[in-house]
């Protein structure tokens, strides 16, 4: 656990990064807080989720709202205001992207006519978190084409971790994932792989399409913590500040998850941030890569076994 405590000391070193994180998670609260009282976000998704132009539009207010919240407050916390036009160009990337990754879909099932009709839903699933690996790798593989003489060049995946107590930390969270999975809400969203009937029965796809999707569940999951924990903290952290860019990341990555379950969404907060510290503090994303698959894969498990077993 000294890699949790050490990654946690690096942050917590005054009263002012007690108060600037407070500060910051009131935020948070406050807009969790309404947006699943009000089923504000769900809502509109499921309402636009036919109107691609629409709803890229108003993921594009919703993540341009938080990160015109959230960024200048944490600089204006640690007194880096100045520094706020030149964060612009990292903003603008932030938002585009966080857009796409939660509005653009394919959806044209012509594209997998060829086969059965079990099939489809998860076929184009898979496509999509295909193309989702497509959009976060975009902005990180320009990084890394252009910054060639960059410390942080890399974004951390050149850089191992402390694998044993990454598996620890893993570890720590599967008896939490189980009991979650007696959740209503919990069941109705995983496993992701299924296909729901409106009677409340599952139908489950070929095996070799469950294998398919997994893995590029997995593989979106590298490319969003080399997004999040690699080219939203490292970069930033070296002309930024590091507390400034983990805060506003970890509170990004909350309003990524607003159209979970809230307990999910709260949690992605206070997950976001740790897995920044420990990424800025090892140079590395592997802590977040692995923590993210097992947490992942061990929820399509907890939830398939639920369905299968005690239902």
């Amino acid at each position: 656990m000294s890699l949790f405590k050490e990654s946690l000391k690096d942050f917590f070193q005054t009263k002012k990064d007690w108060f600037s994180f407070a500060a910051v998670l009131f935020i948070f609260l406050a807009v969790w807080a309404l947006n699943y009282k009000f089923i504000f976000v769900q809502t509109i998704f499921v309402t636009l989720k036919d109107q691609q132009e629409a709803l890229l539009l108003f993921f594009f207010l919703f993540y341009s709202f938080g990160a015109l919240l959230i960024y200048p407050i944490a600089l204006a916390l640690y007194r880096k205001s100045g520094e706020w036009k030149r964060l612009l160009p990292f903003v603008i990337g932030i938002v585009v992207v966080l857009t796409l990754v939660s509005s653009a879909r394919l959806k044209d099932t012509s594209l997998l006519s060829f086969l059965d009709t079990s099939s489809v839903r998860i076929g184009m699933m898979s496509l999509n978190y295909f193309s989702n690996i497509c959009i976060y790798a975009a902005i990180p593989l320009y990084w890394i084409w252009k910054q060639k003489d960059s410390n942080d060049r890399f974004l951390g995946l050149n850089a191992g971790s402390k694998w044993r107590e990454v598996t620890l930390l893993l570890g720590l969270m599967l008896p939490v994932i189980a009991i979650a999975s007696f959740s209503i809400s919990f069941l109705a969203y995983y496993p992701r792989f299924a296909n729901r009937f409106p009677d409340g029965y599952i139908d489950y796809p070929p095996w070799a399409w469950i294998l398919v999707f997994e893995i590029a569940y997995a593989f979106g999951f590298v490319a969003l913590e080399t997004f999040f924990r690699g080219f939203m903290v490292l970069p930033l952290a070296t002309r930024f500040g590091s507390k400034p860019a983990v805060l506003a990341m970890a509170f990004m990555y909350g309003l990524l998850h607003f159209t979970k379950p809230s307990f999910e969404a709260l949690g992605s907060f206070f997950g976001g941030f740790i897995l920044g510290m420990i990424s800025h503090r090892t140079k590395s994303v592997y802590a977040g890569i692995i923590i993210n698959i097992g947490v992942a894969w061990a929820m399509e498990l907890a939830a398939t076994l639920q369905f299968l077993y005690l239902m």
